[in-house]
């Protein structure tokens, strides 16, 4: 009640300043659309401020609303209004509708996660409607296979508040906003891969497929180059030499290659650490960095290392969002060399760094694993 109250003050404010009608149907907006009985009292309170503004108010709410209390109760206001002298205007004949236009709704708005090491990522897309609440569409999206989850649904203001702080607590990246259309363009081709993939779209997704064709745009390139600018970074060595420091950033700290892919090569390794020939450090080190550059050469065909491309374009858009603007740079000028072919002689620093890491992540977990595990020998008392 008392939020109801705090609107209605704002709308008498309004009207004492001068504001138009679009203004002060704009102040109006965010307190209609939660439930039944918010709207009923809204229109009833309205009824006490007398002036041709509200009457005008009045009628564009009886063009939005169609629950019939709702409709019942803005016209016992509109002839309340009447009564004590202010002029109603009269609704269009030919449109059957207030001469004063439905006000649009709010733009939609979009959100983005970063990236997993699988490829995976959540967006959320909203869109608001006029005296309605918001469509509220949450999806986890895959490179590798598409639409792995989708759901929407309806839900008013105040509960997508809690429910998008729900969603960053049980989520352990860090949101950013997105361009709407781009979130739909996520979509969209996320949509297609599960089809390539011969796999079924969620069911809710079709239902709302339309909405999200409606906002897309077609977009040539990742939503990152219409803010950094590319092509001074292409050659710039210095942004690349800190590329390995990328995996020491939070977002990017469980990049790992997968462990099947990564598995033969963490077994060479620890081959040639426990190897009976006597090899000294520099020795050693060169079979290392021989199998480093094998594990490149191997897993990083073309398409992958485009796949790894549009990974770091996009999260490169992230760090930029969040303020990280010399990581952003960073994570850009490594996708860009990306385009490349591999170089055995000055490889790619992130897919280097990348290989070294999965390889001794894996093997610290075996080591840490054999030592967990009880002994089956017997030692004498």
């Amino acid at each position: 009640m008392e939020e109801v109250q705090q609107a209605i003050q704002k709308v008498r404010s309004d009207i004492e300043a001068g504001k138009s009608d679009e203004e002060i149907y704009q102040s109006l907006d965010p307190s209609l659309g939660k439930d039944s009985e918010t709207d009923r009292k809204v229109v009833e309170l309205l009824a006490s401020i007398p002036d041709a503004k509200i009457a005008k108010l009045l009628q564009r709410m009886l063009g939005l609303f169609k629950e019939k209390k709702i409709r019942k109760t803005i016209k016992r206001s509109l002839y309340q209004l009447k009564s004590r002298g202010v002029a109603i205007e009269e609704f269009s004949p030919d449109e059957g509708r207030p001469i004063l236009y439905p006000l649009k709704a709010e733009p939609p708005k979009g959100y983005a996660s970063a990236i997993d090491f699988l490829g995976n990522r959540l967006l959320l897309l909203v869109i608001p409607r006029v005296s309605r609440g918001l469509t509220v569409m949450q999806g986890v999206i895959s490179d590798t296979k598409g639409l792995v989850d989708f759901s929407g649904e309806e839900m008013n203001r105040k509960a997508f508040i809690g429910f998008f702080k729900k969603v960053q607590e049980n989520t352990p990246f860090l949101f950013v906003e997105m361009e709407p259309s781009y979130v739909a363009f996520l979509y969209n081709q996320s949509y297609h891969l599960t089809l390539e993939k011969r796999m079924t779209p969620p069911q809710d997704y079709l239902l709302l497929k339309t909405e999200i064709d409606g906002i897309k745009r077609g977009y040539a390139k990742a939503l990152v180059y219409s803010t950094l600018q590319a092509d001074k970074r292409v050659d710039d060595d210095w942004l690349l030499k800190r590329a390995e420091g990328l995996l020491k950033s939070d977002l990017f700290l469980d990049w790992r290659i997968e462990k099947d892919q990564i598995q033969p090569y963490a077994d060479a390794v620890g081959e040639a650490e426990e190897s009976k020939i006597i090899l000294n450090p520099a020795q050693k080190e060169a079979r290392f960095h021989e199998i480093y550059l094998k594990a490149l050469s191997e897993l990083f065909s073309d398409e992958k290392r485009a796949l790894y491309k549009r990974r770091l374009e996009e999260m490169a858009y992230v760090l930029l969002k969040l303020g990280r603007n010399q990581e952003a740079e960073i994570s850009l000028a490594v996708a860009i060399d990306l385009e490349k072919p591999l170089n055995p002689i000055q490889p790619n620093p992130f897919l280097f760094q990348l290989v070294s890491q999965s390889i001794s992540a894996l093997l610290a977990e075996a080591r840490e694993k054999e030592t967990k595990e009880p002994s089956l020998i017997i030692k004498p008392s």
